[in-house]
């Protein structure tokens, strides 16, 4: 497991864009602002995660997008969030696009099976299902049992090119989800049958879950 930390937001598009100029303002005008964060060394990693035209049958969305970022520790955090970058930047140009406020969760990822991020193959979908920890499970119970894949959600018959797992760090601020599962499919219709045959096991496992259906942006490669 890496040492650095993941930053997952949940980005709801601004009333009156559609989903097109949701996605064009982040791709474009937003991605130039983060690039000058790029340039300053507030990332280890940037992706923006925009949602897939088809999404999974019976699961609730989480979002219009999902950007992820890697960061060293929570003080970089602090200094980007401080920074002069991010005030003159990206920070007020996410009114143009996104609705407040914006949900974050600080979490830490393990990579559980499958090819290097560089390596999965072009047209590759991801889904990322997030969920919450079952009540009267003991945290360092659920956080041991998720990192490891111990759930088994995706049965060999449906196994993905690459299976992380996120879980949220303790930060006195309550998180949006306690942990993510993002996995990759060679397209849409292999993320939809995958899922339709992990889907009511996830749920006994995991309690309700929400997620997304993206097609990756990848601006700075992640090291994982």
């Amino acid at each position: 497991m890496s040492d650095a930390l993941k930053v997952l937001s949940l980005l709801r598009r601004r009333p009156g864009l559609d989903a097109a100029g949701f996605s064009l303002h982040w791709r474009t005008t937003h991605k130039e602002h983060a690039l000058t964060l790029v340039r300053a060394g507030f990332f280890r990693g940037y992706v923006q995660n925009h949602a897939h035209e088809t999404q999974p049958e019976g699961l609730e969305s989480a979002a219009d997008g999902m950007p992820e970022l890697w960061i060293d520790d929570l003080s970089a955090l602090e200094r980007l969030a401080a920074s002069r970058e991010y005030c003159e930047g990206a920070g007020p140009d996410e009114a143009n696009f996104v609705q407040p406020p914006v949900l974050s969760c600080i979490a830490r990822e393990r990579v559980l099976t499958g090819l290097r991020h560089a390596d999965l193959p072009a047209g590759a979908v991801k889904l990322i299902l997030l969920a919450m920890r079952p009540p009267g499970r003991p945290p360092a119970r659920f956080e041991a049992g998720w990192l490891a894949g111990e759930d088994g959600w995706w049965a060999p018959a449906h196994a993905p090119l690459r299976l992380t797992r996120q879980v949220a760090v303790e930060t006195g601020t309550p998180s949006p989800f306690d942990g993510a599962d993002c996995s990759w499919w060679p397209d849409a219709a292999a993320a939809q049958q995958a899922w339709r045959a992990a889907a009511a096991h996830a749920r006994r496992i995991a309690g309700p879950l929400r997620g997304l259906l993206v097609i990756e942006d990848v601006v700075l490669p992640p090291s994982t």
